[in-house]
């Protein structure tokens, strides 16, 4: 018997880690999918990701026949006793579709580098946001860290001609929604339902409404392949999510620390390899930064009294 349930925690684990690997892996790639929409406006993009994330999320929990307990959650949620947590996710999906907002900004305006850059700063920003609101202690090796972090945002804003809002922004909204969902108790798949239909009503009547005729280029644009692309969004960045809320509950958090890093390297080589995009010095320097910051903050894990 314990040969048995040695075998199932392996493949638990396996599972964990395979769907760790895949989420991140979509979302380190996620520029190229983004990069098909050029032609579209930012806040067009961000309305179909919402509205097509939330047809896709349904037809899951329609498929998993959840729908109903999702449902029913909804209204425990929506009642008066519970009216801190529903502010906490209108607050989430807030930052979470402006976190979405900046990712497609960074790789339409060509900063997919300093995108990256800042996909490896948001552990350290979660850090920074856990002493700032929860008062949370550092050991040694994590004070250190960010102050490396610190430092890297420095040197980019002293070495670039802009200030790097790509960087800051992507990180600090990423950081700030994980903190928010630590106070939501419902669960995640109910969560990410919830956000979604929260977002559902502006992204619809923006596209409707808004100057720019957006309605009429969605349904102009399946002969150039773009609404079929703008539909695909929801499938594209909801797989990630469901995968990544799978590895969440299998692995340790100390694992999934080190695997969410596949993504800003993948990110940081879509940038200079595929769309050769060129490195200033100021972004060298804040790498090499963020590296020795990354490599503090995973060994803090190993070495948690020091």
């Amino acid at each position: 018997m314990s040969d048995l349930n040695q075998n199932k925690a392996n493949s638990t684990d396996a599972a964990g880690v395979a769907s760790a690997v895949i989420a991140y892996c979509f979302w380190g790639f996620m520029p190229l999918y983004w990069h098909l929409m050029a032609e579209a406006s930012h806040v067009e993009v961000l309305a179909h990701r919402i509205i097509w994330s939330l047809l896709f999320i349904v037809l899951m929990l329609v498929f998993k026949g959840e729908f109903a307990q999702t449902l029913a959650a909804c209204r425990t949620l929506a009642a008066k006793s519970n009216r801190n947590a529903a502010g906490i996710i209108v607050l989430a999906s807030m930052f979470a579709s402006l976190n979405w907002l900046i990712n497609i900004v960074g790789v339409n305006t060509g900063r997919v580098v300093e995108l990256g850059l800042g996909m490896f700063l948001t552990p350290l920003a979660t850090v920074a946001i856990g002493i700032v609101f929860f008062s949370e202690r550092l050991t040694r090796l994590r004070a250190l860290a960010v102050g490396l972090a610190a430092c890297s945002v420095v040197i980019l804003a002293a070495g670039l001609d802009r200030f790097p809002w790509i960087a800051v922004g992507v990180s600090s909204t990423w950081a700030i929604y994980g903190a928010l969902k630590k106070k939501v108790t419902i669960a995640p798949m109910d969560s990410v339902f919830v956000e979604h239909a929260l977002m559902f009503a502006p992204a619809f009547v923006f596209l409707c409404l808004a100057p720019g005729e957006y309605a009429a280029h969605f349904c102009s644009g399946f002969d150039s392949g773009l609404s079929w692309i703008l539909m695909g969004t929801g499938v594209m960045t909801s797989i990630p999510m469901i995968l990544f809320s799978l590895a969440a509950q299998r692995l340790p958090m100390t694992m999934l620390g080190v695997i969410q890093y596949l993504n800003p390297v993948l990110t940081l080589a879509v940038g200079v390899f595929v769309f050769a995009e060129p490195v200033a010095a100021a972004e060298l320097g804040a790498l090499v930064c963020i590296l020795a910051a990354v490599f503090l903050f995973v060994a803090s894990g190993y070495f948690p009294r020091r």
